[in-house]
């Protein structure tokens, strides 16, 4: 069993910002498996499940808010007994630009509060993430207001684009592994 969990707030209201983009790429992962996200009881959560590969994989999304999102993730591994190799988080990343798919097998959450909660409840860095280019904030613009602010419209086949780059990026760390999927995806936003 392994887990994709993105991150993101739940509400309509944050549907289609910057900061939800983790959600969309578990979306889109969902979209192509042609499943549905169900809600979790056992702990704040939605999910779906699906195959990526050879491997059983179940799609989360926290519906706790951001800086919460640790305590679904840690739910979903301890409800599951999946390992935290085993476990990839999807976010954004203000400092990557807007197209920008970076993969790494560990590390810190920056300042990234979703994941600053996720590595507090997990108690260790080594898990997979794929960090997902929503940048750069304009200069002097609040991070708070950008990060919670929608795409602009001129930005949506670029959103449309990183996403399914992202969702790409997931779907290969089970397919090569993390190592590989990194030299891939990591070399350009586009290649």
């Amino acid at each position: 069993m392994k887990l994709v969990v993105g991150l993101g707030n739940p509400g309509k209201e944050y549907a289609r910002s910057r900061h939800n983009v983790g959600f969309m790429v578990v979306e889109e992962i969902a979209r192509r498996k042609g499943v549905e996200f169900r809600k979790m009881f056992w702990f704040p959560a939605r999910q779906a499940m699906c195959r990526i590969g050879d491997c059983e994989v179940r799609l989360v999304e926290p519906t706790t808010y951001m800086n919460r999102s640790g305590r679904a993730v840690w739910g979903a591994m301890k409800k599951w007994r999946v390992d935290p190799v085993d476990t990839v988080v999807v976010y954004d990343d203000v400092e990557l630009e807007l197209g920008g798919v970076r993969v790494r097998a560990k590390g810190t959450g920056g300042s990234h509060n979703g994941m600053k909660s996720v590595l507090e409840w997990l108690q260790t860095k080594a898990f997979p993430r794929v960090r997902v280019g929503i940048g750069p904030k304009p200069e002097g613009a609040d991070m708070i207001g950008f990060v919670l602010g929608s795409f602009a419209d001129e930005e949506s086949l670029g959103l449309e684009k990183v996403v399914e780059r992202a969702a790409d990026a997931v779907e290969s760390i089970f397919s090569i592994g993390t190592e590989r999927t990194m030299n891939e995806f990591n070399r350009s936003k586009t290649g």
